[in-house]
Formats: C-alpha cells, sequence, structure tokens
C-alpha cells in the first residue's frame, strides 16, 4: 500500500503554532466594545435619574401654583364687589370676614380706591395698612404703577410686607364705567399671601430628607436679576434640573439636584470591571480557537493518510458484496441503518440514499420492524439468527415475503455490536403455501356445505359444513351416492339423476331442494352441482353446495309480517289498510254501493304514558284492539295508524250502520280495562267519511276522517262526528291562516295598537294595553281571536310576542321622553311564552336595548297559564319580579285560580273580565263577583283594573267599590301609535 500512495507518505504533516497578533486584536476590540456599552448605560442612566428629578420638581411646583392662584382667586370676588356696588362697598368688612376661611393663604385682603388702602380685612393687625399708597411707596409703586397700566392681575414680591415678614401682593386694577360710557381707574383690589404659608404647600423641606437640594428662584423683572425666593442649606449647583410655574409677576422656577450627585461611582466601578472581564474572557476564547485550528490541520492530514488505505479494502469488499443477488443491510443494536447494498432496488421500501440513518420502526410497519429487532436481539446473544420472514408492502412490488438471516458483526471493544442482515425474496414460495392454506380453510370453514363426488357419483370428500347440516360425519358420508343429499318432494321437480348425467355436456344446475337429514326431517335446501374437468376437458368430479334456507324464508315470512301488521297490536298497518281500501272502493263503484271510514283516537291518552308509563300504555293499546275487532263484521278492517290513533274501513256500509257502529265503539272502550294493578277509563273521539260523499279515494277520505275526529274532540270528546263541507272550509280557512302567518313578521304585517288605562279617580291616564293587530294584504283585518291560536299550536307566538315586547317598549320609551302622561305599557303573554324559559332573558335584552325602566313594563297573563304548573309559574314570577318587571293577571274570575297559589304569586294587579264588568247595571250576581275581586285584591295588597268599562253607571259602581283603574270605549278604543300618542298630548294639556 506504501507504494501505491507516495504522495501520502511524503506529505510533511503541518507544524502548528499558537499566533499571539490575533488574540491581542480581540482584547482591544471588546474592551472597546464592552467600554461604549458602559458608557451608553451610565449616560442612559443619568438621563433616567435627570427625568425622574425633574418629575419630582414638577410635582412641588404643581403644588406652590395652585396653592397661589388659589389665592389669588379672591381678587375676582372682590371686583365683583366693587362693581355691583358701582365703587362703594359698604359692607366689606363683613363679606370679606366670610371670605377669609376659604382662602387659607391669604394674610389680608382690601380695597385701595386710587391706590390709597381704604378697607383692610382682617382689621386687627392691619391697622397700619390703612391709608398706605400703592403707587407712591418706593418698594411696592413700581409693580401698582405695571398693574394700572397693564389693567392685568401682578404679582409683586416677594417683598417686606407693611405688617412685616415677606410676601406677595396680588393686585387687579379695577375700572369703571361712567353712565357716558367712559371708562376709569377705580383703583385696586389686592390680596396679601404671607410667602412662609404659600410655601408650606410646596412641601420644599421634604426634598432634604429626600436627598436634594433644592432653589427657588425668580428674574425680577425690573432689574433682570434672579431673585432667591427659598433655598436649602447648601443650594443645587449648575447642574442642577428645574421645573417652573408660570405666575401674574413672571416665572418661579424650582431647581433641584441630588445630594450625593449625579450618578453612582460604584455602579460604573462594577460595570467597568464587568467589561474587563467580557475583554479578557473573549481573548482566551479567541486563543482557543486558533488552537483548535492548528490541531484540525493536523487531523486532516492524518485522515488523509487513512482514507488510501480503506479506499482499496472497500473495493475488494464491494466486490464480494455485489455478487450477493438478495438486499444486505448493517443495522446497529437499536435497529438504525448503518449502510445497505442491493442489486435490486425494487426490493427496498425506499431509496438507499434515504434509508441510512433512519430506524426501521420509522421505515417499515410496526409488526415487521418488531420482527426485525427479534432477529437483532438473538443475533446479539447467539451471534447469529435465521429462518424469520417478514411481510413488506413494496412500492412497485407490492406485497412482498422476505426471509431473514442475521449475524453480528466484529467491533473494537467498548463499540456498540452492529448486524450484518441478509434478506431472502421468498414471495413466490409464500404465496404457493398460502394458496394451498387458504383453499383448505376456505373449503373446510365454508359456511355452505360442500361435497365432492368422483365420475360415479359417490362422495369423496365433505366440509365440516356438511356434517353440521345433515349430522353425517366423513366415515358414514364417504362412499355414498349424491342422492343421500335430496329428498322427492312433489312442490320442486328436481331429479339429481338427470342433473348429474347432464354435467358432461357442461350444464350446471342450481335451484331449490329439500334435504334429509340423518334423523330423518327435512329442511328447505339452495342447491347448485357443477362439474370438474382434466387437463382433457373430461369431467372427473362433481362439486356440490347447499345451504339451509329455513331461517331465510322465516325472516321472508316475518318481513312481510311487519310490512302489513302492526307488530304491537298485530292489526293491519296503513300500508295494508291502503290496499284493502282501494279494492273495497273499486268494488263499491263498481256496484254503486257506499262505504264508511272512522277515523278513531284515544282521549287523553298522553296522561297514561306520562303518568302510568309506556309499558302500561301498550298494554292498554293492546285491549283497545282487541275490544274493536270484537264488534267488526268479517269484511271490515280495522288499522292501527301508530301511536293512540285507529282507522276502521266498512266496506257496504251506509251512514246510517256507520253511526250505529261508532255508538257501539264508543260505548266499548268506554267500559273499564283491567291493566295489570290499575283499573282504567278511556273514552273516543271518532271521525266518519263516507265514500262516495266526502271522497273517492283513500288518501282524501283518510283526511276528511281526521279533520271530522279533531271536530269530535273540539266538541269536548267521547263522541263521533261525520265530516261536513264547512268543516272542510273552516280546516282550509285555518291552513290558510297558519302559512300566511308564518310570513307575516318578516312581511311587517303587524300592528300594535293602545288602549288607555285610566285612573277612575282623576279620569288620567295611567297606562296603555299593547294590543296586536294583523292586517294582511288579501285576507284584511285578521281577528287576533283567529290566528292567535294558530300562533301558539305552531309556535310562531314566541317570535311574534318578543316582537310586540320590543315594540311596545320602544314606543313607551319615545313617549316618556316627551314628558307625555304615561305611567307604564303592559303587554299581553300566551301560556307558550309564559312556560318559554328564556322569557326573563329576552325581557331583559328589549328593555335594555329600548333604554326603558323595568318598572315601565307589565306583562299580562291568564290564570290558566300561571296554573298549569304552579311551581314553574312561581320560578318564572319570581325571575321576573326580581329583574324588576310587573306582573298582572288578565281575565281574572273565568280561569280556576287557586287561592292559595294566588297568594304566593308576585302580582302587581288584578285584571277583572269585562264578562263581568258588562252587566253591571243590570246584574246582581256580577255586582257581588266584581266587589269580591276588588276586596280580595285590596287584601292581597294589589290594584285592580276592570276591562271593558262602556257607561257611566259602569264606571260609578266600580269607583264606589274602590277600582283603581279602567279601560274601555268609554274612556278610548284601541289607537295606533300615532292616534294614541295624540291622545296623550291631549291630556297633558288638561
Amino acid at each position: 500500500m506504501g507504494e501505491g500512495h507516495p504522495d501520502v507518505q511524503n506529505h510533511t504533516p503541518p507544524n502548528p503554532r499558537t499566533p499571539v497578533a490575533g488574540p491581542l486584536l480581540v482584547f482591544v476590540l471588546a474592551a472597546l466594545c464592552a467600554g461604549l456599552v458602559v458608557w451608553a448605560l451610565e449616560r442612559q442612566e443619568r438621563a433616567q435619574q435627570r427625568t425622574q428629578v425633574a418629575d419630582l420638581a414638577g410635582d412641588h411646583v404643581q403644588a406652590l401654583q395652585r396653592a397661589i392662584e388659589l389665592s389669588l382667586s379672591a381678587n375676582n370676588a372682590l371686583v365683583a364687589l366693587v362693581r355691583q356696588g358701582n365703587g362703594q362697598v359698604t359692607q366689606f368688612e363683613e363679606i370679606g370676614t366670610q371670605m377669609l376661611p376659604f382662602y387659607p393663604g391669604i394674610a389680608a385682603m382690601g380695597l385701595s380706591p386710587d391706590g390709597v388702602v381704604r378697607q383692610v380685612v382682617p382689621r386687627q393687625g392691619n391697622e397700619s395698612l390703612l391709608g398706605f399708597d400703592q403707587l407712591n411707596d418706593p418698594r411696592q409703586g413700581p409693580e401698582a404703577a405695571r398693574a394700572r397700566e397693564s389693567g392685568r392681575l401682578t404679582l409683586a414680591g416677594p417683598v417686606e410686607l407693611v405688617q412685616g415678614g415677606l410676601g406677595v401682593v396680588g393686585r387687579q386694577p379695577v375700572y369703571l364705567e361712567d353712565s357716558q360710557g367712559q371708562t376709569s381707574f377705580w383703583g385696586f383690589t389686592y390680596v396679601t399671601i404671607r410667602l412662609a404659608e404659600a410655601l408650606d404647600a410646596a412641601r420644599l423641606p421634604q426634598l432634604m430628607q429626600r436627598g436634594y437640594h433644592y432653589r427657588l428662584w425668580r428674574i425680577r423683572p425690573d432689574t433682570g436679576e434672579e431673585q432667591t425666593i427659598s433655598a436649602s442649606a447648601p443650594s443645587p449647583g449648575l447642574d442642577a434640573v428645574g421645573r417652573s410655574l408660570t405666575l401674574p409677576n413672571g416665572q418661579w422656577t424650582l431647581s433641584l439636584a441630588p445630594a450625593k450627585g449625579w450618578g453612582d461611582p460604584a455602579v460604573l466601578a462594577l460595570r467597568s470591571a464587568v467589561a474587563l472581564m467580557f475583554a479578557l474572557m473573549m481573548t482566551y476564547l479567541a486563543r482557543l480557537l486558533f488552537e483548535l485550528k492548528a490541531h484540525e490541520r493536523g487531523l486532516a492530514f492524518q485522515v488523509a493518510q487513512r482514507t488510501s488505505e480503506i479506499q482499496a479494502t472497500q473495493q475488494q469488499l464491494r466486490a464480494t458484496i455485489d455478487a450477493i443477488p438478495d438486499p444486505l443491510f448493517e443495522l446497529d443494536q437499536d435497529g438504525n441503518y448503518c449502510s445497505l447494498h442491493s442489486q435490486r432496488p425494487e426490493l427496498l421500501l425506499a431509496p438507499a440514499e434515504t434509508l441510512v440513518g433512519r430506524n426501521v420502526a420509522d421505515v417499515m410497519p410496526a409488526l415487521a420492524a418488531m420482527s426485525v429487532m427479534d432477529v437483532l436481539n438473538e443475533a446479539r446473544t447467539l451471534g447469529w439468527s435465521t429462518g424469520r420472514q417478514i411481510m413488506l408492502d413494496l412500492p412497485s412490488q407490492g406485497a412482498t415475503w422476505f426471509e431473514l438471516s442475521a449475524a453480528r458483526k466484529a467491533t473494537s471493544p467498548g463499540a456498540k455490536p452492529r448486524f450484518i442482515v441478509l434478506s431472502r425474496d421468498i414471495t413466490e414460495r409464500k404465496r404457493a403455501q398460502e394458496q394451498l392454506l387458504l383453499t383448505a380453510q376456505v373449503f373446510d370453514q365454508s359456511s355452505e356445505a360442500i361435497v365432492i363426488a368422483d365420475a360415479g357419483h359417490c362422495i369423496v370428500r365433505i366440509n365440516r359444513a356438511f356434517t353440521r347440516i345433515t349430522g353425517y360425519t366423513d366415515s358414514e358420508a364417504m362412499g355414498q351416492s349424491v342422492r343421500l343429499l335430496t329428498v322427492a318432494d312433489a312442490g320442486h321437480d328436481v331429479n339429481l339423476d338427470t342433473v348429474y348425467t347432464r354435467l358432461p355436456q357442461g350444464v350446471d344446475w342450481e335451484g331449490e331442494a329439500w334435504g334429509r337429514r340423518k334423523d330423518g326431517s327435512t329442511y328447505a335446501q339452495w342447491l347448485s352441482v357443477s362439474g370438474v374437468r382434466d387437463g382433457n376437458g373430461t369431467v372427473t368430479h362433481s362439486i356440490t353446495l347447499f345451504r339451509d334456507i329455513t331461517v331465510q324464508r322465516e325472516a321472508q315470512d316475518r318481513i312481510q309480517r311487519l310490512a302489513h301488521f302492526d307488530p304491537l297490536t298485530n292489526l293491519p298497518n296503513r300500508a295494508l289498510l291502503a290496499e284493502r281500501a282501494h279494492r273495497h272502493i273499486a268494488e263499491e263503484q263498481a256496484r254503486g254501493g257506499t262505504l264508511a271510514m272512522l277515523f278513531l283516537d284515544l282521549d287523553h291518552f298522553k296522561n297514561v304514558n306520562d303518568s302510568l308509563g309506556h309499558r302500561t300504555g301498550d298494554i292498554l293499546l293492546v285491549a283497545v284492539a282487541q275490544r274493536l275487532q270484537a264488534l267488526l263484521r268479517p269484511q271490515d278492517t280495522v288499522s292501527r295508524l301508530g301511536g293512540d290513533e285507529f282507522l276502521l274501513l266498512l266496506p257496504a256500509t251506509t251512514p246510517a250502520v256507520a253511526a250505529d257502529m261508532a255508538t257501539r265503539l264508543l260505548a266499548a272502550v268506554a267500559q273499564p280495562f283491567q291493566v295489570e294493578p290499575y283499573e282504567l277509563t278511556t273514552t273516543l273521539s271518532v271521525g266518519i267519511a263516507m265514500y262516495p260523499a266526502d271522497g273517492d279515494s283513500f288518501d282524501t277520505l283518510y283526511q276528511r276522517a281526521d279533520a271530522a275526529m279533531y271536530r269530535a274532540k273540539q266538541n269536548g270528546r267521547n263522541r263521533y262526528g261525520f265530516f261536513t263541507a264547512d268543516l272542510e272550509a273552516r280546516t282550509a280557512r285555518a291552513l290558510l291562516i297558519e302559512n300566511a302567518l308564518r310570513r307575516a313578521l318578516e312581511r311587517n304585517q303587524f300592528e300594535v295598537h293602545y288602549q288607555p288605562q285610566v285612573s277612575l279617580t282623576s279620569r288620567q291616564v295611567v297606562g296603555a294595553e299593547a294590543l296586536l293587530r294583523w292586517r294582511h294584504p288579501e285576507l284584511g283585518v285578521v281577528s287576533p281571536a283567529e290566528f292567535i291560536p294558530v300562533a301558539e299550536s305552531s309556535g310562531m307566538i314566541v317570535a311574534i310576542g318578543e316582537w310586540v315586547i320590543h315594540t311596545a317598549v320602544n314606543d313607551a320609551k319615545r313617549w316618556l321622553d316627551q314628558q307625555l302622561p304615561l305611567r307604564a305599557v303592559s303587554v299581553n303573554l300566551s301560556a307558550v311564552q309564559f312556560r318559554h324559559p328564556q322569557l326573563p332573558e329576552m325581557v331583559t335584552r328589549c328593555l335594555a336595548q329600548a333604554g326603558l325602566p323595568a318598572r315601565r313594563l307589565e306583562l299580562e297573563l291568564t290564570e290558566g297559564a300561571a296554573v298549569d304548573d304552579p311551581a314553574a309559574a312561581l320560578a318564572m314570577m319570581d325571575d321576573l319580579h326580581d329583574r324588576g318587571v310587573r306582573l298582572s293577571m288578565d281575565d281574572f274570575g273565568t280561569g280556576y285560580s287557586s287561592l292559595s297559589y294566588l297568594k304566593r304569586f308576585q302580582i302587581y294587579k288584578l285584571k277583572i273580565d269585562q264578562s263581568f264588568v258588562r252587566d253591571l247595571d243590570d246584574d246582581a250576581n256580577d255586582r257581588a263577583i266584581v266587589s269580591a275581586i276588588i276586596r280580595m285584591a285590596q287584601a292581597l295588597g294589589m290594584q285592580t283594573t276592570a276591562e271593558g268599562v262602556e257607561t257611566d253607571g259602569q264606571l260609578a259602581f266600580l269607583r264606589e267599590q274602590g277600582c283603581d283603574e279602567g279601560q274601555g270605549y268609554l274612556f278610548s278604543r284601541p289607537l295606533p301609535p300615532a292616534e294614541f300618542e295624540a291622545y296623550l298630548r291631549s291630556h297633558l294639556a288638561r
């Protein structure tokens, strides 16, 4: 190998050495960068410190300025006194004495007509000021003259006060107009502020306590020199931070500086030390880096020398590996691919270059990867492993089987074990084995019986299904004729001799036959016979397949019954009834006869299910079905439609016979039923439709009998009724109303009218009831009595009711904002609305959107809505009451209220139904009832409103009995919003 690589042997390795210039340059640059960082941090910290000191000075300056400006504002009040008295202030001492407590910083205040002090407060201690000439005083004269010339408030000082001590004087020149409109100088109003008291507000001594030197100074306006007003000892230097306050005599400035100076030397020293350490550390790292580079150059020389030696060995090894046709892999003990070789890339799960470095668990399915790891573990223990098989789904080959062989590779001591794994493609061998196994399994595990017979039609092999179906074992069936499989039956024209004879002619057979079991019993079977040919086309064997189809036959019978009969009562269902109805209608049409269809519905059957359970209800339905069947003729049919509905078809029946049948049905069902421990009584509602008078088809008769049944329920139940033309018209009208109602809200067809509610004592409007009106473009004005029940039954009342509340509260808010005489607006709630769980949230949302207080809304509900479920009603009322909404009970006296619940309801008002008010003039019973209602409401702390007040006699009686409010045509009919607003304005003018 030495001769083959003379360049490697003669190459001289580099001599590494550590340079000095590089680390030194790094030290200089690092020190420079660190110094810049320290300088920037120090500068930023000092700027932040100066900002904080400036903010502190600003706080004290603002306090001083507020104190001085508060004291100076007293001049405004004094000027107003002078001008009010046109220069004469007779009670100045009394007024000034009352003003002083409001200006605690003022030592004295006074008036100086023509600049001479004539009046001063307080007088005691300031007597020496009287007669003081401010304009001619050598100390205060210039300031006073400047104030007179400028016409503005000026502040003089600090100056020596006549009273003694330092202070500032605020003078306000006063100019008055004479009768000719000429303005002349009257004099001054002034306030004297003791400087010490003003400075107390600035809390300057606190600055010393907080570690600051301060100086309060100003520029004298007359000399331009700095004047120190107050300062600490010592005062701050030239580097102090200042904040100014603007006063009438110029600017005062408060300068601050830290007593210990700006910045922190200790922090600066620490930062400098850290910077030096950083520079030294970077120098050390640079030195290590240069040494590492030199070492890498030496290693590169050694690698190049070893590479040439390895390449020769690899060439010999590759020649050996290329001779192996199967994929060869090198893996470590964790299953990672170290290298691989394959002359057939199609046998790899992925391209070779993408597999190296990946784990078998990332490449193979979980089961195959586990098998590979088992091979590696076995090879690590024994040194080798062979015989384990895995299946891989290769991209180009599909499902491919491999047999793995592995051997442990020799490695250096302490190194992780590695393994050479050989994968041999055994797919073709595996498929052949699986095909044989699958064929045997299919034959033996087939759910169908399989019989193989020779050319002489003797059985040579059977499967387990044959034994399971017939009872014959292998030993009992072998050698027997295939005639053992079937038995002659008159219903099936099957001749097995003919079937097997025709097999050589290529005729197979399949069909239904009867088989005989070992115990002699017969069963229905589905039989299939086909021939097996050799290479010459000669039939050598026959294959017979059959299965027991008894269960399928029974299932078909059950399905047929379920398709035409009710599973609970075993009565014909609607489909079977329709078929019979079509047939009977055709028969009656041919002979000109009539038939009847009766629609039956149990009354209040839901109560049985809800109280006793559905099982008891089902037993009752079966008993009812049996009684119905017992009354019918052989040609009649009774069908259960579902639930508690039955349909009777009575061919060749006149209306009289149908009525008699309905009477007997009512009587039979009305008899008690004994259902386990219960004795139950129920009734029927029956609707009758006749062919051909009421229809000529099953669907028409069904629909009209259903309509007649609902009419019977509306008329009180436990009765029958015939279909009539007006019933169809009413049904069509109800359907028309429902369809139109669904689009009425989005098409803005609803209106809200308002009927005033009037105080019976004062005849003043106190409220209004919102009444819903529907104006349809084709139907015209539809009565609420007609469309409200439809809206309730269809569930549309919830959305419509929300619209009414939303409209009413918005109208009420608008009228209240206009100061119109309206205390509250009331809105009717249906029982469906009242039971809706989201009612309180909806009401609160409408009130919030309109901005209307909750006490301005009154919700009216009927007695029935409250007592249907008293516990739920109490919870709903409490919720609404807690939200501030008032509740009233509408149409009181017409329902079934329980007084025990009434006293617990959160009711604000009872509304007396108009049926009691209408005949008050003539009916003593109505008067007694109304009087009792009013007395009861008063005892319970409730108000009363009488509905339908139309005469003065009714009004007089209600007022005499103590009724609070009334509404009716005596006061006003329900009015559209615009007319109601005009009505309110007319009462506002009274």
